[in-house]
């Protein structure tokens, strides 16, 4: 259940926006083209192709309640009564939740989200519950005893962990990688499988599988920048403002998030904004 849960990036259907048919997108296809590009090139100029659908992210509500869940689990991990915390928002679970019990909870969550408000709906609701899975399983598997048969209780006390500000920066580094590399991937893989042959940008499908490694690579490097934003944040508005962190708080933290990484992509790139 808990691998199914977090599988890749296929969504189906488009919804953030149809850039093969502009001109931003067809300087995508020629980089593909001249066979001899640059990660970092080919990542700036999706973001500008895709009319920079990562910034205006925030404006889909199921984006904003992943994101928003994502922050609160593991401070609800730290309630004596974890279950009852995670009712409180919106997470149904048995009374000792495992891991798995949390992300099938959080699933389901945004899956209602997206039917609730269908109108301003994009496919980045979808991105950002896979990239939190993605990241909430990653990071509890590498903290769990590996000397022993881990407990339901050991499964909590690990994700409570991720609510101090440093364990926070570094899921939220984490999740933004793979949020990033699912929003490449996302525009990627319709335009990429053209470029595959003899004589072709990728010569064959174990150089895509190697193109697919060097994604990721640059996506983590590219957002390594959120360790130091998302615990100073944290640290601010939980504990400095001692603030209930709210959807709102959630949205904020995403816009300010996304410029950093906007403005990373143009960096390496070369490019100004």
């Amino acid at each position: 259940m808990l691998s199914a849960l977090a599988q890749g990036w296929k969504m189906g259907h488009m919804r953030l926006g149809n850039p093969p048919t502009t001109r931003k997108w067809r300087e995508v296809v020629h980089l593909l083209s001249e066979g001899d590009v640059s990660v970092s090139d080919l990542a700036e100029s999706v973001e500008r192709a895709a009319d920079r659908s990562l910034a205006e992210a925030v404006d889909d509500p199921a984006f904003v309640e992943a994101l928003w869940l994502f922050l609160k689990i593991p401070q609800a991990a730290c309630s004596e009564d974890f279950a009852a915390a995670l009712g409180k928002l919106g997470l149904q679970v048995p009374e000792t939740p495992t891991v798995t019990d949390v992300l099938a909870a959080f699933d389901d969550a945004i899956e209602k989200a997206r039917g609730g408000h269908k109108r301003s709906l994009t496919d980045f609701g979808l991105i950002a519950k896979n990239a939190a899975i993605a990241a909430l399983q990653g990071l509890a598997n590498d903290r769990l005893p590996t000397l022993w048969k881990s407990t339901r209780e050991d499964e909590r006390t690990t994700l409570a962990t991720f609510a101090s500000t440093e364990r926070f920066g570094e899921l939220a580094q984490r999740f933004f990688t793979n949020l990033l590399e699912g929003h490449l991937q996302y525009f990627l893989e319709r335009e990429i499988p053209r470029h595959i042959g003899p004589g072709n940008f990728l010569q064959s499908v174990a150089d895509a599988r190697h193109f697919d490694g060097t994604v990721k690579r640059y996506c983590s490097e590219t957002t390594i920048i959120m360790r130091g934003f998302a615990k100073d944040w944290l640290g601010k508005n939980k504990f400095h403002l001692e603030k209930e962190l709210s959807r709102r708080d959630a949205a904020g933290f995403a816009a300010h998030a996304f410029t950093k990484i906007r403005k990373e992509l143009s960096r390496r790139s070369g490019r100004p904004l």
